[in-house]
């Protein structure tokens, strides 16, 4: 691809809260660039992006889909990602890869939890964005709550450079204050054909008064805009257009729409947009790493000369052969081209090379930076890990994913399905990285750990659907922890004749809690030089390591401390790292029984939506499941309440809710942070655990 062609390349993902209409702007996407052939919908189970089967029965994306599509002479490599909190991951993996985004939000919610979520994940990968507020059709549509929404919950900066004309039944058309028109979509083509007037007269007064105030908000983010502004010299549509260009990518602020996807309402101004002012490969940094032996820091710029780079985000398990989805960020490779793994040090062929429309995909013979793909062939590379030259190795940055907070009791039905059944599970584990299945040593059962109840019973449902096996589970249950409550300090010894050497070890070691009582353990030495060969460091950091994981004085893993390494007394015979080890493991279980444990216990920040007639009666319940209630406000006749809550006090509250709100209650749960459990608790909770 050349330099000019690559100018010409964005790669978007389309995120939102669930239900704002992320799928259903898709397919208008795919629709009007001539990529689908009629509109698939989501209600009817027909969206081209939710090919799933599990995510057509349930009208929800699970899975994040690529497609590629042409606009305006752009490429635009497209994701759709899922916006239930459960699926969360999908979004993380996805705006990694990418350069831009397009966020959706409900015109009559505006800002929702999910759309908190997915807005500060752009904000940790730098990635520039506009905003599409969509659903103006729908009954308290309201375009200029959303944008103050905006403004409270995200503390964005969001600029409208469009606004409706009506809301709701009377949303009739858009007008556009960069161009200074008003557009009406034709309902009779699907929205295809778009009719360009002048703006009627009785929203110029409007008009007028809104472009000015764009005017202004983008002149006090854009110097030369500025300039203009203050000379008072005319300012013409390229001006805006480059000022808007600069601003979304230094991301100043946030471009703001408007329109209903549903109602093939404003979807190709979005598109324009896209073109006219998200990233290309070329505007963003070059990406960085380091080299894998050296740990030299290096970058990767998509210009001609430099050597291949790729990270592989995505694996999709399939019968025929697994498809790895990889951004290119350098170089490129022909099919059955060869890489290395800098992680693994294994090297790899790339057999095929597919670009993808959903699960369907179009054979290349090469990729080149920019591109977005599917690969085949790949054996000995995970979710997060580099493709890169042989002769030009490098490191990229991975994918760090949420910790699970949910685990149920699995186990094969039948004694015939128990290979069946743990080939399936590492294959599940292998395409999904939040899933994560350990063999309890106490109960021999197989705990099977995710991101939330609706995330496992998708996973168990592919397992019977896709793969054939019939498995039975216990109800879900979430992941505790431990933190110490004091800091303190224990002596491991450990004296033994071992194949005739007396081999013997004395270490002290010392804990202390930490502000973030759910951060993992953090280990280090307070060792003198000299006072240890540092061969034997790196070992005895990892035992403290893995004792913390491996459980405190009630089991469960240790977060929130940090572990020091003291002192250490040995002799130098035979095989002294086994009696280090040893005793530094013991020395951290007195250190962490003289400092004593509390139990934490995962919370969620919850936001309930429920008619105010109900509010007594759910204030009731939240208080029953120990919620904190933060907040509670008031919206077109429902009660908004915001808070926190024990995630494990949550499991079936849907149904208690509905049955309290006569079915028109919601609520949304997002893992928030580890906090201690009460002391009357914590005996009940163990025993309910462990017997």
């Amino acid at each position: 691809m050349a330099q000019n062609s690559m100018e010409r390349v964005r790669n978007i993902g389309i995120v939102a809260h669930i239900d704002a209409g992320k799928t259903t702007t898709s397919e208008r996407f795919l629709f009007y660039a001539g990529k689908s052939h009629k509109i698939g919908e989501v209600h009817d189970g027909q969206a081209v992006m939710d090919y799933r089967e599990d995510e057509r029965s349930r009208g929800i994306t699970i899975s994040a889909a690529a497609t590629t599509l042409e606009w305006n002479k752009h490429i635009i490599n497209l994701i759709d990602t899922p916006g239930h909190v459960d699926f969360t991951a999908e979004v993380e993996r996805s705006l990694r890869v990418l350069d831009g985004a397009v966020v959706v939000f409900d015109g009559v919610e505006g800002v929702e939890p999910q759309s908190e979520t997915v807005w500060y994940q752009a904000d940790s990968y730098e990635v520039p964005r506009i905003a599409f507020v969509n659903k103006m059709d729908r009954i308290g549509a309201d375009f200029d709550a959303s944008v103050e929404s905006m403004k409270d919950r995200l503390a964005a900066e969001p600029i409208p450079i469009q606004f409706p004309d009506g809301s709701s039944a009377e949303f009739a058309g858009i007008v556009d204050l960069v161009h200074e028109r008003y557009i009406v979509f034709d309902a009779d083509t699907l929205g295809r054909d778009m009719t360009e007037s002048d703006i009627p007269e009785r929203l110029q007064e409007e008009a007028a008064t809104r472009r000015a105030a764009m005017i202004e908000a983008l002149a006090e983010r854009h110097d030369p805009l500025m300039e203009l502004f203050l000379a008072e010299e005319p300012i013409e549509q390229e001006h805006l257009l480059e000022a808007m260009r600069a601003i979304t990518l230094a991301r100043k602020a946030t471009l703001v729409m408007c329109g209903s996807a549903l109602k093939n309402i404003g979807i190709q101004p979005v598109l324009d947009m896209v073109c006219a002012c998200l990233p290309s490969p070329l505007d963003v940094p070059p990406v960085e790493g380091t080299h894998p032996k050296t740990g030299e820091e290096l970058t990767r710029a998509p210009k001609k000369g430099e050597p291949f780079s790729a990270l592989m985000f995505k694996i999709q398990a399939k019968d025929a052969a697994d498809m790895y989805y990889i951004r290119v960020y350098s170089g490129k490779l022909e099919t059955g081209g060869r890489v290395i793994n800098p992680r693994t040090g294994s090297k790899e062929r790339l057999r095929r090379i597919l670009r993808m429309h959903a699960d369907r995909g179009e054979a290349l013979k090469e990729i080149v930076a920019g591109d977005i793909v599917a690969v085949t062939g790949l054996h000995k590379t995970a979710t997060g890990d580099t493709l890169c030259a042989e002769n030009e190795p490098i490191l990229l940055e991975t994918i760090r994913f949420p910790d699970t907070v949910v685990s149920i009791a699995v186990e094969p039905r039948t004694a015939g399905d128990r290979e069946k059944f743990s080939q399936v599970l590492e294959r599940a584990q292998r395409e999904d990285p939040t899933l994560q299945s350990t063999l309890s040593e106490e109960t021999g059962q197989t705990l099977l750990s995710g991101m939330g109840e609706l995330h496992l019973e998708v996973v168990l449902g592919r397992m019977q659907r896709d793969f054939g096996v019939e498995v039975n589970y216990g109800k879900p249950r979430v992941s505790y922890r431990e933190t110490a409550a004091a800091a303190a300090s224990g002596t491991g010894e450990y004296a033994r004749q071992v194949a005739g050497e007396n081999l013997f070890a004395k270490v002290g070691v010392s804990v202390e809690p930490l502000a973030n009582q759910g951060a993992k353990a953090e280990v280090e030495s307070k060792l003198r030089q000299g006072e240890l060969p540092p061969q034997y460091l790196p070992g005895l950091m990892d035992s403290m390591a893995n004792a913390a994981d491996g459980g405190g004085l009630y089991g469960y893993p240790v977060t929130g401390i940090k572990v020091c390494l003291d002192s250490v007394k040995f002799d130098e015979v035979g095989q002294p790292e086994i009696a280090l080890n040893t005793a530094c493991s013991h020395a951290f279980r007195e250190a962490l029984q003289a400092a004593g444990t509390q139990v934490l216990e995962p919370y969620g920040r919850l936001e309930l939506r429920v008619p105010e007639d109900f509010l007594g009666n759910v204030h009731k319940t939240l208080n029953q499941r120990r919620a904190i209630v933060e907040e509670t406000g008031f919206s077109k006749n429902m009660a908004v309440v915001r808070g926190v809550v024990p995630i494990g006090e949550m499991f079936g509250y849907l149904t208690v809710l509905r049955s309290q709100t006569q079915g028109r209650g919601s609520f949304s749960l997002e893992p928030l942070d580890y906090r201690p459990i009460p002391d009357n608790l914590v005996a009940l909770h163990h025993e309910k655990l462990y017997g």
